[in-house]
């Protein structure tokens, strides 16, 4: 099917299989390929198809008419943002993101795996994702999460659980997970997906000892309180490491916050 074709997991053969028919057949795609974790043969079973098609006009290409002829589709919509793309299921919740291109594009660098090339132009490009550096300080992101912790004493003064559970989240999931990432010399990625191959041991019994988070007064309180002082802990230990720049006036202000309104000394 593909040079992937070992790597790509069982469940999503059939419709890719169908896929790559419909393509060989239809004159008017004159290339398709593969991108994202098929590409990279990081496919698991919930992974998407990342199909990409080069015709050669696009604005005349009815893309919904031909997936759903193709796969049986219940959802197809645009990806906003992305001009001539689409987001698609089918009923077996196969995800399918189906992106148009004009022969006329220049095409940006990717790691593809190509599928069909008609007329020699586009070719297979293999992107080697840099391995794990050194552990590096993220100076911004560690007075966003001060900042964060005065904007989590807002949202409970005010009596908003939902700002104050939204805070509390990004807190851990935007804040504490990256910072655990760059403690590993990883640059931090768009999104969270597969993030767990890049955490140790001791990061991921870290995160599964961290409290349940409920919409309660008490509950996120006591998440709260446990996810900044483990951040707070790990990034002191990353800046001494790095010997970077503390930013010790920002951090200074925020703990006499908590303790004027909380009264909880960090």
């Amino acid at each position: 099917m593909t040079q992937a074709a070992a790597t790509i997991p069982a469940r999503l053969r059939p419709t890719l299989g169908t896929l790559v028919s419909a393509c060989r057949d239809d004159e008017r795609v004159r290339s398709a390929w593969l991108e994202g974790s098929i590409a990279q043969s990081l496919a698991d079973d919930w992974s998407d198809i990342d199909l990409h098609l080069l015709v050669e006009e696009p604005e005349e290409f009815d893309a919904r008419g031909w997936l759903s002829a193709i796969v049986p589709l219940v959802l197809a919509d645009s990806i906003p943002g992305v001009p001539g793309a689409l987001i698609c299921l089918t009923p077996d919740w196969i995800h399918i993101d189906l992106v148009l291109h004009s022969t006329a594009e220049n095409l940006p660098e990717s790691q593809r795996e190509v599928l069909l090339d008609r007329d020699g132009r586009v070719t297979s490009t293999v992107v080697i994702p840099p391995g794990p550096g050194k552990p590096y300080f993220p100076d911004q992101q560690v007075r966003i999460f001060l900042y964060f912790m005065g904007t989590a004493i807002a949202a409970h003064d005010r009596g908003d659980l939902i700002a104050l559970l939204h805070v509390t989240t990004q807190m851990l999931d935007r804040l504490l997970i990256q910072l655990m990432l760059a403690e590993n010399g990883v640059e931090a990625e768009a999104g969270t997906k597969r993030t767990t191959r890049h955490l140790n041991a001791d990061q991921m019994d870290c995160l599964r000892s961290l409290p349940p988070t409920a919409v309660s007064e008490a509950s996120l309180l006591q998440a709260l309180n446990v996810i900044t002082a483990e951040y707070l802990r790990r990034a002191y230990r990353l800046a001494r490491k790095c010997h970077a720049l503390w930013p010790g006036e920002l951090e200074l202000a925020t703990k006499r916050l908590w303790a004027r309104e909380l009264g909880v000394t960090l």
